[in-house]
């Protein structure tokens, strides 16, 4: 026998009750009261199992406190009570992408987008997974479809120039940057990609000066102070460079680019322990970073320790992928070379 929706006295035993668990939880929710939240939410389903909206909000509170598969379960359960809830499609793929699926979470942000095209923030998020995924045209496509709902969104352009510039478009990133930094100009990033992107563009000078405009917002932020030690070196100032650099570890020691670039910098002078110093710093902070374990390899080559080396490039080569790969064959190849070209002169006759 179907349950009755109303009591006698006229209120919802069942549906309204459900909703006003779900209210409840909403308010508590938004004030950051998540235990009461949480504890509202349940009420709610109790009361409701197929509340979709409980399930959405309650997936929420579950995803803000990292329970992933507790998030995705409830949103799961919202698109299967109502297949056109655009909000937890959208927190669908987020979750999703948070536990490590993310074509999985392209597919629910993708359809999200298609039941609602007017969410800017699904599209936003569908064009910050893309960008993970290197699929840099679709993540510049959604991030065009979110501008047309928020035009002058500072984030926004922001984000597409930076996607425009790993396209390799770069006059074309540097106009939209410079709107970006217009839009808002306390923004560090905008300052950053745009000092990026004139690098880029071999407009040094410039570059230059908008890396500066980011470090006098920021005097810490290690992504600008990186670049401009980059635009230093390309200006031919390697002691500025090197400066730079040397700032960079007095604020964070276990950053591992400018760890790389110094022991480079170490290198070219000759000054092997420090650049085996270095090295050695950068492969703690990231044992598997091919760069460091590369140039390892050449430092230890330099010093006479050439099994070591031998065996560091062997172990690249082997993983056979990237530009460290390649490289490694390489200079196997012409040490390969160079010794049998002296094993051959120790056995002619004279």
């Amino acid at each position: 026998m179907t349950e009755p929706l109303l009591s006698l006295d006229g209120v919802c035993t069942r549906d309204a009750t459900a909703r006003e668990h779900n209210n409840r939880a909403v308010l508590r929710h938004v004030e950051g009261d998540l235990e009461t939240a949480s504890a509202e939410y349940q009420a709610a389903l109790e009361c409701d199992p197929n509340n979709a909206s409980a399930h959405n909000n309650f997936g929420y509170l579950c995803a803000q406190q990292g329970r992933w598969e507790d998030a995705i379960a409830h949103y799961e359960r919202s698109l299967a009570l109502d297949p056109e809830h655009g909000r937890a499609a959208a927190n669908l793929g987020v979750a999703r992408a948070a536990a490590g699926a993310v074509p999985a979470g392209l597919a629910a942000l993708s359809r999200a987008v298609e039941i609602n095209p007017r969410n800017l923030p699904a599209w936003d998020n569908l064009a910050k997974l893309c960008m993970v995924a290197g699929r840099f045209g679709d993540a510049e496509a959604a991030w065009r479809a979110a501008l047309e709902l928020a035009p002058d969104d500072p984030p926004l352009v922001l984000a597409l120039g930076t996607v425009v510039a790993a396209q390799q478009r770069v006059d074309e990133a540097v106009t939209l940057l410079r709107r970006a930094v217009a839009l808002d100009s306390s923004a560090v990033s905008a300052w950053t990609q745009l000092g990026v992107a004139l690098f880029m563009r071999h407009d040094l000078g410039s570059a230059g000066e908008a890396l500066r405009r980011a470090l006098a917002l920021a005097p810490e932020n290690l992504s600008a102070l990186h670049h401009l030690s980059m635009v230093l070196l390309a200006r031919g100032d390697r002691d500025s460079a090197v400066r730079e650099l040397d700032r960079i570890l007095l604020i964070d020691p276990a950053y591992v680019p400018a760890r790389l670039d110094l022991a480079v910098h170490a290198l070219d002078a000759a000054d092997y322990d420090r650049a085996l110093g270095h090295l050695d710093a950068a492969l703690q902070a990231d044992d598997g970073n091919q760069r460091a374990r590369f140039y390892r390899a050449v430092v230890l080559h330099h010093v006479g320790r050439s099994h070591e080396a031998s065996v560091l490039l062997q172990s690249l080569e082997a993983g056979g992928t990237g530009p460290y790969a390649a490289r490694a064959r390489d200079v196997l190849a012409t040490l390969s070379s160079k010794q049998e070209g002296a094993e051959s002169r120790d056995t002619a006759v004279p």
